[in-house]
């Protein structure tokens, strides 16, 4: 009798450890009302109308208990504050623990602003009514959109592909014959003088979640791809720009049944013009290409064997940006007459970043920055980034990875702003000057996340 009972123990404890892994996916309405201050430009945007709708999108991952949830939200980023609000909503409502969750943006600029404790605050006048009503609903939005995926996990099987998409996105940075620094997205390359000041990444990533029944239907897609989405412009109706007509042909063309998520890659420096011929693509031009591209690597789709999430977070702290008295006293002249005149988007930038460093620089604020590892299986792991990343780190970190395929997702768990690489910073011009943290800093966090991906490898 006893050895019967020891052999009933082993099979339900076997059965517990080999269960299922489950997947659940849902997205939450989070469109704006008119009136909501819009991010993405240093001016004062309120929205007037939509164009299409914004979303909270989830994927909700469990296995032997092991929970992790990525939400990707239609909007221009995500704010350390509001990150850690919605990770204790979600901790509290869906009993997925808070550093097991990765929160990113878009990157549209066609959605709400979020406070970022600046100049730019003022600026955007996110602390209007309109704004804060906005902001103080958003952790009860995304906690519902964790709670309903959640609740819809079923066991699922995994594939992934990665496709390419050539000649959609461009460096916007271009290096010109005598010229030191820089030039900021220019209209059109003089190819006898000029030359992109780095690559661009045509990696478009695809990891397909299928029930693992007989019908094997498509219950969710993850698509990444690194490319600036500001193909609306700067108006004042509300839009998701490329992505979301990127997911909405990828749900409509492979299973309507499913929620199709898209995480932006490190595209800093990456944008959608076409600095070579002068073109510029529609936003309906920008999302069918890539979904055509994801079209190809569907067709390609190689199982991968999933197993309880493996996830990892750290905190670096990063050292902030020195200044001369002269910059400092620059930049204060200069916010005194920003409301009444227009300096230009590189002179405000700069001004912004100048005040903010040296205020929190004053008052002791580190300038903090999380990594975040989710490995899905022992070829497929997303990293999770909190800044406008140049895409020569997420190239190196792709290449050093120890996953075959290593995603990663930008403006996720807060930002910090601009992160060029190293080399970028001598060449000045927007995104240098904008950039909080000091030289270096971009490749330190790439050195973070490698760590951190070679102990989810080894399943430390």
């Amino acid at each position: 009798m006893i050895p019967r009972l020891i052999a009933c123990c082993f099979l339900v404890v076997s059965h517990i450890h080999a269960g299922d892994f489950r997947v659940g996916a849902a997205q939450v309405d989070i469109t704006p009302k008119d009136g909501t201050p819009l991010g993405g430009y240093y001016k004062f945007r309120g929205s007037e109308g939509v164009l299409d709708p914004l979303h909270a999108k989830t994927l909700v991952f469990e296995k032997d208990g092991v929970h992790a949830a990525i939400v990707v939200l239609d909007l221009s980023g995500t704010v350390r504050p509001l990150v850690a609000e919605m990770r204790k909503a979600i901790q509290e409502q869906c009993g997925i623990e808070g550093d097991h969750v990765m929160i990113s943006g878009t990157h549209t600029h066609s959605g709400p602003q979020q406070p970022r404790g600046s100049l730019m605050d003022d600026i955007t006048k996110v602390n209007s009514p309109a704004g804060v009503s906005y902001i103080s609903a958003l952790p009860g939005l995304v906690a519902q959109s964790v709670k309903e995926a959640k609740a819809k996990l079923t066991p699922a099987k995994a594939s992934v592909a990665v496709g390419k998409a050539e000649g959609i996105s461009f460096n916007r940075r271009v290096l010109r014959d005598g010229v030191k620094e820089a030039i900021w997205q220019p209209k059109k390359l003089n190819p006898a003088t000029d030359k992109p000041a780095g690559p661009i990444d045509p990696d478009v990533g695809v990891v397909a979640f299928h029930g693992a029944g007989a019908d094997a239907a498509p219950l969710a897609s993850f698509l990444n791809f690194a490319m600036h989405p500001t193909s609306v412009g700067g108006g004042t109706k509300i839009s998701a720009d490329y992505p979301g007509v990127f997911t909405r042909l990828i749900t409509e063309r492979h299973g309507l049944g499913m929620i199709s998520v898209f995480a932006n890659g490190c595209c800093g420096n990456i944008n959608h013009h076409d600095y070579i011929t002068g073109k510029h693509r529609s936003t309906l031009e920008l999302g069918t290409a890539l979904a055509d591209a994801a079209d190809a690597a569907w067709a390609k789709l190689e199982p991968t064997t999933a197993y309880a999430p493996r996830v990892r977070s750290e905190q670096v702290t990063l050292q902030r940006r020195s200044y001369t008295p002269e910059q400092i006293a620059k930049a204060k002249d200069m916010a005194a007459n920003m409301f009444t005149k227009n300096f230009g988007t590189v002179p405000m930038a700069e001004t912004v970043c100048i005040l903010e460093t040296e205020e929190k620089k004053e008052k002791n604020i580190p300038l903090l920055a999380e990594v975040q590892v989710i490995a899905l299986s022992d070829e497929v792991a997303i990293v999770a980034l909190p800044g406008e990343i140049f895409v020569e780190l997420g190239l190196a970190l792709k290449k050093a990875s120890p996953f075959k395929t290593t995603l990663i997702a930008e403006l996720a768990n807060g930002s910090i702003g601009y992160i060029p690489n190293r080399d970028a910073y001598p060449q000045g011009n927007y995104e240098v000057v904008s950039a909080r943290n000091e030289v270096g800093s971009g490749e330190k966090l790439v050195e973070v996340a490698l760590r951190l991906l070679g102990e989810v490898k080894k399943g430390e």
